[in-house]
């Protein structure tokens, strides 16, 4: 049998309680493994801008994401920091990226590499899993690499 090593993890997460969890997860996969690197991905999906707009409303919206971008910035990079911190993982960086969050999820998965992705899970309502499916099973159907789905 092959053995399975883990040197880097990628860690979907959108500051939302499913993802606090897959990022505990990853944090202890991380202590847990010597040398491995934590990636930390947190995607922000756009307001989505009128076209075609003449009433100013489309610059307005896009300074919002901007805005909505510096925060997700600021955030994450705390939370990278914490890491560092108080769990004694060296080897652990952030990336915000705006976007669709299967597309930029499967995106950071070729760029980076990792050998595992965790990500969490939330419970849509049987209609829109029906037709739309969550992004993690989304994520974990398309992933050339291993996905963990925290709960």
């Amino acid at each position: 049998m092959a053995e399975v090593k883990i040197k880097k993890i990628l860690c979907a997460y959108d500051f939302s309680e499913e993802s606090k969890k897959a990022l505990e997860m990853a944090f202890f996969l991380s202590e847990s493994i010597k040398d491995c690197e934590l990636t930390i991905l947190s995607v922000y999906k756009p307001i989505p801008t009128p076209v075609g707009d003449f009433t100013g409303a489309t610059d307005s919206f896009l300074e919002d994401n901007e805005e909505a971008m510096e925060n997700s910035k600021k955030k994450l990079h705390k939370v990278v920091e914490d890491i560092k911190k108080n769990h004694k993982i060296e080897r652990c960086n952030g990336i915000v990226v705006m976007g669709n969050p299967v597309e930029e999820i499967l995106h950071a998965i070729e760029k980076e590499q990792p050998d595992l992705v965790i990500m969490g899970n939330r419970k849509h309502g049987f209609k829109k899993g029906i037709l739309l499916g969550s992004v993690s099973e989304r994520v974990s159907a398309n992933s050339p690499v291993s996905v963990l789905i925290a709960r």
